[in-house]
């Protein structure tokens, strides 16, 4: 099995386990560091954080395998961790899954499930290796890439991919998800990194001088144009142009746009002389153009000049798995001059309940209020605004499989039933959803498999 150097730490503090784990995953050619409890887990990650998987027992003596989790998080923890508990307690691991873990595994361990569970907590760890190889996270000029989900992997696999290109880009998804950031990382990665990317909000300037904006003016072509000016175009010469709410702008202006883009040559308002300008364009819209289109105000023909390359950023909810990796990264990027530790078990719950309209923009300004207001210590509750905290669950009194399959089944609707995405998340093979969902009676309809 090709593992490309995957370095496991395991915390456990039984003897024989860590035998056991060290003789299994050392055969299949993982570097395996152990030690015996948490807090000898959280110094070795502070010490070496060079680790890619974390493998630990639920249940040790001082710092716990829960521990662990929320604090090596709150240090900056981007390892996905595998709980081990030898005590069937399936609503702690749940829980574990929900405050950041990658999955559990019951004690006695099998073997073909140690593996293949570790296996995909492997593939995970290649796709962020890719992410970051394409994206160096020290550099200010990146935004940082803060994922779990197999969604947001793709995405900014395909955003690597197409940076190289001078092909348009189109990006889709509500407020508050990131799509100038996601803008912003494509020119970083483009051959145009070193020229200018300029960032045009077209909510922000009005329709009547919109034109002007961008394609510049000639003095005296209308009332209070007094010079010359050159337009955001030419200011974006050679590097990337980047017009946020483009499904906002009037067909006139698109009229404009739309001949720029086939023949790269431009007027400045007023003037009959012809320039051109070599630059990449990307667009993004918090709308459908393409309902826009059905409406009849937007040009289909500008629809697919500037939807060459057309990525979708997924709303927050659709992908809950970031949003406690994406909580203790506003943690740790708002703590300067405070000493918050991490978030505390109930608040953190309350966070992965909500569905975050507002998407990452939202969650970024919920953690840094309340940073301000904890202080130190663990943010709690009452440190969230009260849209978060009046959504508070009442105890279900569920049996610990109902509590697996409920939360089974809750993933498979918010992945729209695509097992493949939900085994993704879980760390399972397709076939062990299978069984899964056969048990609960929900087989799917094309059969087990192969």
């Amino acid at each position: 099995m090709e593992t490309d150097t995957i370095r496991v730490l395991v915390a456990e503090d039984d003897q024989q386990m860590v035998e056991l784990l060290q003789r299994v995953l050392g055969e299949e050619g993982y570097q395996v560091t152990a030690v015996r409890d948490g807090a000898q887990a959280l110094a070795k990650l502070e010490e070496q954080p060079s680790f890619d998987l974390v493998l630990t027992d639920l249940r040790m003596p001082g710092l716990d395998g829960m521990e662990l989790l929320r604090r090596a998080m709150a240090r900056q923890l981007r390892q996905p961790v595998i709980l081990m508990t030898a005590f069937g307690t399936i609503d702690s691991a749940v829980q574990a899954m929900r405050e950041g873990a990658y999955y559990y595994l019951a004690k006695p361990v099998h073997i073909e499930d140690l593996l293949e569970i570790v296996g995909s907590a492997a593939d995970v760890v290649r796709q962020q290796r890719g992410a970051e190889s394409a994206v160096p996270l020290g550099d200010p000029s990146f935004f940082p890439i803060v994922f779990r989900s197999a969604s947001m992997a793709a995405l900014l696999k395909m955003a690597h991919e197409v940076a190289a290109s001078s092909a348009s880009v189109l990006i889709t998804g509500s407020s508050g998800t990131g799509k100038e950031l996601l803008a912003r990382a494509i020119h970083s990665l483009s051959p145009r990194a070193s020229r200018p990317f300029v960032a045009v909000d077209c909510n922000a300037i009005p329709e009547t001088l919109l034109e002007s904006e961008l394609f510049g003016h000639r003095r005296g072509s209308f009332t209070g144009a007094t010079s010359d000016k050159r337009g955001l175009v030419e200011e974006a010469s050679e590097g990337t142009l980047f017009l946020d709410e483009i499904g906002n702008i009037s067909l006139v202006v698109q009229a404009k746009l739309l001949r720029f883009l086939q023949e790269r040559r431009f007027r400045r308002v007023g003037d009959t002389d012809e320039r051109q300008v070599n630059l990449r364009l990307i667009s993004a819209s918090n709308k459908d153009l393409r309902e826009g289109v059905d409406r009849g105000d937007f040009r289909e023909d500008l629809f697919y000049r500037l939807s060459v390359i057309p990525l979708r950023i997924p709303d927050l909810k659709e992908r809950r798995e970031d949003v406690a990796p994406l909580a203790y990264h506003f943690v740790r990027k708002f703590n300067s001059g405070y000493k918050i530790e991490g978030i505390r078990k109930d608040a953190l719950e309350l966070l992965l309940e909500y569905p975050w309209p507002g998407n990452v923009r939202q969650i970024e300004n919920v953690i840094e209020r309340a940073v301000i207001l904890r202080k130190a210590g663990l943010i709690q509750p009452r440190d969230l605004p009260e849209e978060i905290t009046a959504r508070t669950a009442q105890p279900s009194g569920k049996s610990l499989e109902e509590t697996e399959r409920d939360y089974i089944l809750q993933l498979l609707r918010e992945c729209g039933g695509n097992q493949t995405q939900v085994s993704r998340i879980l760390g399972i093979n397709r076939r062990t959803l299978y069984r899964k969902l056969r048990k609960y009676n929900e087989e799917p309809e094309d059969g087990e498999p192969a």
